[in-house]
């Protein structure tokens, strides 16, 4: 039988066994992800170069950031919700769910994922630490607190040095490998107590390298300017800020996240993976804008996952929905495998790396 003939029953078998429609777009997709997956492994012609002792710290141990060589998830949740007992988190209790989920996620092409939990959302550190034993993911914990309204009682009584000095603690009690999300609301100006809280993180920052995620409300393009505004004159190294939510923006939805790349901060996309919104195609364009302006070393996606509709096992995308939903999109768009080698392995790991420094 020749090569060519045997080929096609291979195929013909194939479609046989699989339906002639669902087989091959099933076969075909298969492809594009392993496709993509090798895309992410292959290192970028120009390596970024890390400071001597730079690293990522892990929820389990410290590693090098040239170990990490898929992209990186840098706004997600993995445990969260245990303080308001919401019936729509519950599942997050379910280690064993949760970890299947997780390590799922590097057939993808994922090899880390930033949890974004802190105090008021519940987080539970240990079930951070069992996902990422179970699942042999590199998991980072951040820390902090969210908005306002979760903030704990005493918070309104303390000062900036005092939350600063808790935030400390337990970012070396639970390894914090990020600050965040750090959010504020829709006040312009900021409100003082939010105000007072970033100004804790941006004194966590200073003391240890600690990078900062933010949570920008309701698309406030000028709460998300403040915010960086806020770090810069609290000394924080804009390169390590990755100021969250900005495609939540829908009034000149370009603009902020343009301003706020060009003076250095991390432009993070984290409400882009749900394959059901609308706005898909919106995010691309507005993403689109931002490479076109030269700042595709600013650029982070994600997904912001928090909705167990969205799980593998109800027959969602999974964690890493945005390897499914937007990177197709922005190939189609145009961005090569080195672009989005940038945007989802070499950013993250960057933002993220850091020299830890003695107290």
């Amino acid at each position: 039988m020749s090569e060519r003939e045997s080929r096609e029953l291979t195929r013909r078998e194939a479609v046989t066994l699989l339906g002639v429609g669902a087989g091959l777009g099933l076969l075909t997709a298969l492809r594009e992800q392993t496709a993509l997956a090798e895309s992410l492994q292959t290192p970028a012609a120009a390596q970024p170069v890390f400071p001597r002792g730079a690293v990522v710290r892990t929820v389990l141990t410290d590693v090098p950031p040239e170990r990490i060589t898929g992209a990186t998830l840098i706004h997600e949740h993995l445990s969260m919700g245990s303080t308001s007992d919401s019936p729509a988190l519950k599942f997050y209790k379910d280690l064993d769910l949760m970890s299947d989920e997780v390590k799922a996620c590097a057939n993808d092409g994922v090899s880390c994922i930033v949890d974004v939990g802190g105090l008021d959302l519940g987080r539970s550190i240990d079930a951070l630490r069992t996902i990422a034993t179970r699942s042999g993911m590199l998991i980072v914990a951040s820390g902090g607190l969210h908005l306002k309204d979760g903030y704990p009682p005493d918070t309104f009584k303390k000062t900036e040095e005092q939350i600063a000095e808790d935030f400390y603690k337990l970012a070396t009690a639970e390894r914090w490998g990020a600050i965040g999300e750090m959010g504020t609301g829709t006040a312009v100006p900021m409100d003082a107590q939010e105000r007072k809280v970033l100004r804790a993180a941006a004194r966590l920052h200073t003391r240890t390298g600690l990078s900062i995620i933010t949570h920008v409300s309701d698309g406030c393009a000028q709460c998300a300017l403040d915010q960086v505004d806020l770090f810069e004159h609290a000394g924080v190294n804009l390169n390590h800020v990755v100021i969250g939510h900005l495609n939540d923006i829908k009034d000149q939805p370009a603009a902020a996240p343009l301003a706020i790349a060009k003076r250095g901060a991390y432009v993070a996309f984290d409400h882009s993976g749900r394959p059901d919104d609308p706005r898909l195609q919106e995010y691309v364009r507005t993403i689109m804008a931002v490479l076109e302006a030269g700042h595709e070393d600013r650029l982070c996606v994600s997904s912001d996952f928090a909705n167990q509709k969205y799980l593998r096992k109800n027959g969602g995308p999974g964690i890493a929905m945005v390897m499914s939903t937007m990177v197709p999109r922005l190939k189609q768009a145009g961005v090569n495998d080195a672009t989005l080698h940038k945007i989802l392995v070499e950013n993250p790991r960057r933002a993220l790396a850091f020299v830890p420094k003695t107290a």
